[in-house]
């Protein structure tokens, strides 16, 4: 049985399912992940919903930054896990960049790597007409 419950700005919270397309900002993302950790029982381990917390705000922040904004995003359960999908506009795909990648006084650059470490598997789908989708695996 799923349950649904309607929350603002089109948002909706499935029992094992989050999905949005109304993400304007990795402060909503946050609040989003946030309140869907709160339902899994077990709870994770504040370790582990920090993890997930910095992976969506990474994830949220590059799609904002580099795609055009988040097309879709979806949290999902699996077996000790939290699955992380965000969908973006662009079909450039992120990128590892070493330190003499960067030039003095640039910003960013470091959150595809902290999403490529923390997590279990980083997958990314193309999407030819219309961007990708990144997903990440968080372990629980």
């Amino acid at each position: 049985m799923e349950q649904v419950a309607d929350l603002r700005d089109g948002e909706s919270v499935a029992t094992g399912t989050v999905r949005t397309r109304y993400l304007r900002s990795s402060f909503q993302a946050r609040r989003l992940t946030r309140n869907f950790l709160a339902t899994l029982s077990p709870p994770p381990s504040g370790e582990a919903a920090e993890t997930v917390l910095l992976v969506v705000s990474e994830l949220v922040t590059n799609a904002l930054r580099h795609g055009d904004g988040v097309r879709d995003f979806r949290l999902s359960i699996g077996h000790e896990t939290v699955t992380v999908e965000v969908a973006d506009s662009s079909s450039v795909l992120p990128r590892d960049r070493s330190p003499q990648d960067f030039s003095e006084g640039e910003d960013g650059g470091f959150g595809w790597p902290i999403v490529c470490h923390l997590a279990r598997d980083v997958t990314i789908r193309a999407h030819p007409e219309t961007g990708k989708t990144v997903c990440a695996d968080i372990p629980l």
